[in-house]
């Protein structure tokens, strides 16, 4: 019998200032789901984005993570203009 091991990776919630890839910051988020006081972003929350000159949504965010039927946005996802976005916290994950 051959074991399969899975790996489990870990990717931090974004919050409410976080940054991107593209030196831009998450400007939009969730009011009333906060961490530490700070607000959690969502997929279709909003991002400034210097590089591509203009406000964009993230459009990812995680099924498994939902505040009111709003997938919550992790740390590698993406924005509509391309950009990745950056998580400042690594305390509030999503194990997947």
């Amino acid at each position: 019998m051959v074991k399969q091991w899975r790996t489990l990776m870990s990717k931090a919630v974004i919050l409410l200032g976080d940054t991107t890839d593209h030196s831009g910051k998450v400007i939009t988020a969730i009011d009333q789901y906060t961490y530490n006081g700070i607000s959690i972003a969502g997929k279709g929350d909003q991002v400034e984005c210097p590089q591509c000159k203009g406000v964009f949504p993230i459009i990812e965010g995680a099924d498994s993570l939902q505040y009111q039927g709003k997938s919550i946005a992790l740390d590698g996802m993406q924005t509509a203009c391309g950009a990745r976005l950056i998580a400042r916290q690594y305390k509030f994950t999503l194990v997947s």
